[in-house]
């Protein structure tokens, strides 16, 4: 198998930073669009029943309704299911909310926030969806696509963007991808 081709625009400065072996990790991400195959109709009807779920606002079965979601995902993707995690109020600091977060550990999990972090309002059920598959995806790049890191590259939210619309259609007009800071893996520790 040949090397991913460079994207034609700039990368980001921390890239020619990363060893080659985590340069390939950000180019193949970067090339890699979607997941094969399309999520079922399982699981489009557990997102469908996730969303029902976050309108009465209880954790629990929102907890519930997501890893039931995650777990036909991994089902559908021929993968182990990731533990998913539920909380309420999102942390927060000057530089903003935390939405989600995946912890690259063993076992790995992803942890979402159900609440906003100035009103405490339940979040939208697309935003909440979003940041959800967001998670997925990092772990996706990990045993689906088996990447030695997860990058935030384009490829990284076109694939974000192709399960919100294979499970909850396009909805009017696409959201943005969930905002996270940008991060410098190469100052950050290794969890795998």
């Amino acid at each position: 198998m040949g090397k991913p081709p460079r994207p034609e625009r700039d990368l980001p400065a921390y890239f020619h930073r990363l060893t080659p072996r985590f340069q390939q990790a950000y180019l193949k991400s970067d090339a890699t669009a979607k997941f094969e195959p399309l999520p079922d109709a399982i699981a489009i009807q557990y997102a469908q029943e996730l969303v029902a779920v976050l309108e009465k606002g209880r954790i629990a079965d929102i907890e519930r309704a997501a890893g039931a979601l995650v777990a036909e995902l991994c089902r559908v993707y021929a993968v182990r299911p990731v533990k998913v995690t539920v909380k309420g109020v999102r942390p927060h600091n000057a530089r903003g909310e935390l939405h989600g977060l995946f912890k690259v550990q063993r076992p790995p999990e992803i942890v979402l926030w159900m609440k906003t972090a100035q009103r405490h309002d339940v979040v939208k059920p697309r935003t909440f969806i979003r940041t959800l598959l967001h998670e997925v995806c990092h772990y996706f790049d990990y045993v689906v696509l088996k990447l030695d890191d997860s990058f935030h590259t384009m490829g990284f939210f076109k694939r974000e963007s192709f399960l919100t619309r294979a499970l909850m259609g396009t909805g009017g007009k696409d959201e943005p991808p969930v905002k996270s800071e940008p991060i410098d893996p190469v100052k950050q520790p290794r969890m795998l």
